[in-house]
């Protein structure tokens, strides 16, 4: 015991010198502006839901448990409208547990909130299996209920908690569950009760045992970017609330606070260096060879991988020599390749040709936004191609079919990544069957140029780690980089720098802040090389999502503009057909996205790169100058301030024209619509919320994160603000701390924005993010018709408290009736499923605490 204490006395003084290392630069001060009008809210503890789940007839149900089966607490309702209730107990405190035949609702009229004195629990995460036919209930003397269904038993507790405290679950589970070698996303999960004596599920016990099984997510550097943010948050807000001499308690939490912050900006760092380009391009994400959704038939290079995208694999080494030339864009003269990476065999790599571009574009491989290498890009590879073997000549792959009445058909044609003797010369298609014998005739390949840097080794198990580096021969990444990752690192980066890493004098900090000034300075040359405004891959063009050029969202604008349709919001060329862009909705979106970044890169390279900061700001104050150009020839990044304030103009123009595109090109009104779509309803009703790509909403936090926090130029800053009041126009429906705070950071000067809301998400958020089906089949719900995007599924005309719908990350729409409950399951596996990672709530809730919108 005393080796023990003394053992934490000098954990202690280390953790002191480590952590205090950093304390002078920033001494402790309440972030927020002493300007600001809104007013701190100050956090209490409330009840929050803690659910255990016992099948039936389990040993641990407690025997001396009274259950209820009548409605005779049930005072205040005239028995005409309970005829499905089945159970009712009032608890010491006078709150009414109701149980029904379709589920249980607590009614508490003291509730200090009015949305929360009735509270619905129906579907797996609260009654057991699914089963929502309530056969009984029993106090529990402290606040909660036991509830009895054919199924099973669930007891849930309500505990009163602090946020603070509910802070600690979500990071517990970040380690033994949502994290993959430094990223952090959803995974699937299992649990594990170690104590032989105890016949039930709780997620709370304390010899309960969480696993999770992390794999590649298409949006690795996003969702993790997100992680990384919260974190830095909760370092400084920690910092500065424990002062400059903190105990050794509040020590090892800001420690704690600092390595995953580390960790997760390392992680998305590496994506930066992971293909060993040299040039600054993102990956997406990667993998191990060793990892299960890595594997190919016949474990060989030229086996079909299951795990889709665009993925390539590194051979690097004096013995790797790359079977293909090196096409223009990927070619260095200040350094040699050092090995290649080779394409995997996925289907994206045999089919994803992608969708035009262009209306006026035609059928040429630049107007579409696939995987169709450039012109430049076939012509240098053929260069070193025998005869019989040229690509777009002898090998192609035929992607669409132009039918010619009486002529013959014109075929279009594209060179894959990957061709194949199956799918050379037809239709697209994927073949699974090549392997060593059966090799691709076409299977692209990039240079590789650089070393992965020592300074990710940590991130790595020790088998993946040879001569002091990391084994890129075991790595396998993925390209076709989206702009949701690009803005993810941006962010990420600035808030580092702004938040974490600036001025540190830290040794491990300075170091993480050299990459982060590095694969900042890259990543934005490569957007702005030649000013061509995009990211390029392997295949000599953009990646499908990562544009930001002006033709990409204003193609034809300025001849759509002098259409009479134009006036009814509807985009058409002369012959009245749709012209729009394929861009044209995202314009407001990829706007502010491009200025966050060049905003970013100007801030973070600032005194290492002065020259090349000088020109990212003056790209940035471009933004501002002037209108966007509306034809040739476009100048890319001007004037897109305007496009950023387009938002719901653009939204509307886009839905308008899709309902006159259903509407045999007629301008859809009341008179002449032939289809009630969701297009047309919203259109006739000038409702361009049922338009919202939810996922742009949270991009734009991204952005505007950046742009909020760090443009205090009075007028550029009205306009950015202007742009998000846009956003905000449907953000602030969803209740959300992620975007009702920062919205409070754009607007320090009002009072009326509802913090209280935004309060309520985190304190009704599940502590557990287990993705539960839910009971959507509500009485107290008014549903409306789906959104553009949401297929089928209705959607609430209100939110609903997030332990009443399904659990999400924030770029789903939140009011959509998803993940629909089926029958009652007895056998339902409480014991493993997928768990998101808790960022949606730690990011809001530590980055309040800083900027002093709410405290404990």
């Amino acid at each position: 015991m005393f080796m023990m204490k003394k053992q934490g006395k000098l954990i202690a003084g280390v953790l002191a010198a480590s952590v205090l290392f950093t304390l002078p630069v920033m001494p402790a001060y309440a972030a927020k502006d002493p300007a600001a009008g809104y007013s701190t809210v100050q956090l209490e503890p409330v009840q929050m839901k803690e659910m255990t789940y016992y099948k039936a007839g389990s040993s641990s149900i407690p025997a001396t448990i009274q259950w209820v089966t009548d409605t005779n607490a049930l005072e205040f309702l005239p028995l005409s409208v309970i005829g499905d209730v089945t159970s009712v107990v009032k608890d010491a405190d006078g709150v009414y547990w109701i149980g029904t035949k379709n589920g249980l609702q607590r009614v508490n009229f003291k509730e200090k909130d009015a949305k929360d004195i009735v509270q619905y629990m129906a579907g797996p995460r609260y009654l057991y299996g699914g089963d929502d036919l309530v056969t009984g209930l029993a106090s529990d003397g402290a606040g909660g209920v036991w509830v009895r269904t054919a199924s099973g038993v669930t007891h849930i507790a309500m505990p009163k908690r602090t946020l603070y405290d509910k802070s600690f679950t979500y990071e517990k589970l970040i380690t033994p569950v949502n994290d993959r070698r430094g990223m952090i996303t959803g995974t699937p999960f299992t649990f594990t009760e170690t104590n032989p004596g105890f016949d039930a599920v709780d997620y709370n016990s304390s010899t309960g045992v969480f696993k999770g099984t992390p794999k590649t997510d298409d949006n690795d550097g996003l969702w993790t970017s997100m992680y990384a943010i919260g974190e830095i948050f909760r370092y400084k807000a920690l910092q500065e609330q424990y002062g400059a001499s903190p105990s050794p308690e509040q020590l090892q939490e800001i420690a704690d606070a600092k390595k995953s912050a580390t960790r997760a900006t390392k992680a998305v760092l590496l994506l930066d260096y992971v293909s060993g380009r040299g040039n600054g391009f993102p990956a997406r994400s990667y993998m191990l060879t060793s990892e299960a959704h890595a594997q190919t038939t016949g474990n060989s290079i030229y086996g079909f991988q299951s795990q889709n995208g665009f993925w390539f694999q590194h051979f690097v080494g004096p013995d790797a020599v790359n079977p293909n030339g090196i096409i223009p864009s990927m070619k260095r003269t200040d350094k040699a390749p050092i090995g290649y990476a080779m394409v995997r065999v996925t289907e994206d790599a045999m089919k994803k040709k992608g969708d035009t571009l262009f209306p006026s574009g035609g059928t040429d491989v630049m107007n579409y936004n696939g995987l169709g290498l450039s012109h430049e890009a076939i012509a240098e590879l053929n260069k070193t191609r025998p005869e019989g073997q040229k690509l777009g000549e002898d090998i192609k792959t035929i992607v669409g079919v132009i039918e010619n009445e009486g002529q013959e058909d014109e075929m279009i044609s594209q060179v894959l990544p990957v061709i194949t003797a199956a799918t050379n010369n037809v239709l697209v298609k994927v073949d699974k069957t090549t392997g060593v014998d059966n090799k691709p005739l076409f299977q692209l390949t990039v240079p590789v140029y650089e070393q992965i840097p020592a300074f990710f080794n940590d991130l790595f198990p020790d088998t993946a780690i040879l001569d002091g580096h990391i084994d890129m021969n075991q790595i396998v990444y993925k390209a076709d980089t989206s702009s949701d990752e690009v803005i993810g690192h941006y962010a990420l980066f600035y808030a580092a720098y702004k938040y974490f890493i600036g001025n540190s004098n830290d040794p491990e900090l300075e170091q993480l802040k050299d990459y982060v000034e590095e694969a900042t300075h890259r990543m934005t040359e490569l957007i702005l090389k030649d000013e061509h405004y995009y990211i390029e891959d392997a295949t000599g063009k953009s990646t499908q999502w990562s544009k930001w050029f002006g033709k990409y969202f204003n193609d034809n604008r300025a001849v759509m503009e002098q259409q009479e349709q134009w006036k009814f919001h509807v985009g058409v060329d002369g012959a009245g057909n749709d012209a729009l862009s394929y861009g044209y909705e995202d314009a407001p979106l990829n706007a502010l996205e491009v200025m966050a970044a060049l905003k970013a890169a100007n801030f973070i390279t600032a005194a290492k790169f002065p020259a090349d900061a000088a020109k990212y700001e003056a790209a940035y104050n471009m933004a501002f100058d002037g209108e966007y150009s509306k034809g040739e020839p476009y100048v890319n990044g001007k004037g897109y301030i305007g496009m950023a304030n387009e938002y719901i103009e653009r939204r509307l123009v886009r839905q308008a024209t899709n309902a006159y595109n259903d509407n045999d090109n007629k301008v859809v009104n009341r008179d002449n619509v032939t289809e009630y779509n969701t297009n047309a309803n919203a259109t006739l009703h000038n409702d361009w919320t049922q338009y919202i790509n939810y996922s742009d909403e949270e991009l734009a936090w991204f952005a505007l994160f950046i742009l909020v926090t760090h443009e205090q130029e009075p007028g550029k800053r009205q306009q950015i603000v202007s742009a998000f009041d846009q956003w905000f126009e449907n953000e602030k429906r969803e209740e959300n701390p992620f975007y009702t705070f920062l919205y409070q950071l754009a607007h320090p000067e009002r009072t009326d924005i509802d913090l209280q809301a935004a309060v309520r998400y985190l304190y009704r958020l599940p502590e557990f993010q287990v993705t539960f089906p839910v009971q959507n089949n509500r009485q107290d719900v008014f549903y409306i018709e789906p959104g553009d995007r949401d297929k089928d599924r209705k959607q609430s005309n209100y939110v609903l408290a997030p332990d009443e719908r399904r659990t999400m990350k924030n770029n789903g729409n939140p009011f959509s009736a998803d993940e629909q409950a089926g029958a009652p399951n007895p056998n339902y596996n409480y014991n493993g499923g997928t768990m998101e990672a808790g960022s949606v709530f730690t990011l809001p809730y530590w980055m309040g605490r800083y900027f002093g919108i709410i405290k404990e």
